[in-house]
């Protein structure tokens, strides 16, 4: 079957495995599942390595990135030190839940938990199929979970983790690669080859939404005002007015592969990928202005640290910038233990 546009082996090789290693986890050879016993090492230098996501709770900042690494900063990014985790894997995404809990995905179907607030972490779930890495997580509360990744996988748990239900999440076995929650409580996921999914039911069951392009999507938000944008592979990004059943193209002045967006406390957002590429948008979305990083370096997530700062995750490790992102200012130092 021909898929125009398409993310397929190869144009994701090219133009993304900076960033997303576990998506052509498969096209390198085979990988082989992180023994139980493993745990990530300390490094000094682990700041400054591939970083994939980051959540903020508070004050409270956890990254996620390649050979186990999870960092955490209790002042909002002023100081960081390693956690204590059970995985060399890349970890791909991470989700914050009150002060307590967070949950990590990654390779070879990976995923952890933590209930002291990210300091130490333990496995719920290891797969046998390492070529399948799960991509994005979701929690509404503590017990209610969906994670999702390669090759349409879909899992959900209803018991903080302890067990996993696995769904199909697309017909075609799409790589669903991002999962976001509306303000109304409805869910949204995006993939590849212009795959959007939307729960009204809280992931009881979904529905496939007509899609605007059939290359693959990377990132969804969902801002206040009920609007959908998704955005991906070659600058391409959407937005939606009437939860995802028509879709209107918005011009970003960039090529460059969209992977992350933040809607800010003011309601501004700003959209991130490759290349340094920094769209921002006043006006709910309709319109985005194209900054472009000096260190050209991908930006795989976004935090913001205040009302005049963000944090950028991604090849090279954590930047802080100055929002809406005028320049990259120097990375900051990690703590190992």
């Amino acid at each position: 079957m021909s898929r125009p546009e398409t993310a397929g082996r190869s144009e994701i090789i090219s133009a993304i495995v900076a960033l997303w290693l576990v998506v052509t986890a498969s096209a390198a050879g085979p990988a082989q599942a992180g023994s139980a016993d493993e745990w990530a090492e300390p490094m000094p230098l682990a700041l400054s390595s591939l970083l994939l996501d980051a959540d903020i709770q508070g004050s409270r900042i956890i990254v996620v990135g390649e050979r186990g690494h999870v960092l955490l900063s209790d002042d909002r990014g002023a100081h960081w030190q390693q956690a204590a985790v059970p995985t060399r894997s890349t970890l791909t995404a991470v989700q914050v839940i009150g002060d307590d809990h967070a949950w990590a995905v990654g390779r070879d179907g990976l995923i952890l938990h933590s209930d002291d607030g990210g300091f130490s972490w333990a496995r719920q779930r290891q797969s046998q199929e390492p070529d399948r890495p799960l991509l994005d997580v979701w929690f509404a509360d503590p017990r209610r979970g969906i994670a999702i990744g390669a090759y349409g996988l879909l899992l959900s748990t209803e018991d903080g983790g302890r067990t996993w239900r696995d769904h199909l999440g697309n017909d075609e076995g799409a790589h669903a690669n991002a999962i976001a929650e509306a303000p109304d409580g409805t869910l949204y996921i995006a993939g590849e080859s212009g795959s959007i999914l939307r729960s009204d039911d809280r992931g009881l069951s979904w529905q496939r939404l007509p899609s605007p392009y059939q290359g693959s999507f990377f990132g969804l938000l969902t801002p206040e005002d009920g609007t959908v944008l998704v955005f991906g592979l070659r600058g391409r990004l959407f937005r939606s007015e009437d939860r995802g059943t028509s879709w209107q193209r918005i011009e970003t002045g960039t090529a460059a592969t969209l992977l992350t967006g933040l809607v800010r406390a003011d309601g501004s957002i700003v959209i991130a990928g490759l290349n340094g590429a920094l769209l921002s948008s006043e006006n709910g979305g309709r319109k985005f202005q194209l900054q472009q990083l000096s260190h050209r370096r991908g930006i795989a997530a976004l935090i913001e640290l205040g009302p005049d700062e963000l944090l950028t995750v991604g090849e090279g490790g954590l930047t802080t910038i100055p929002a809406p992102g005028l320049g990259a200012k120097a990375s900051v130092a990690v703590d190992a233990r």
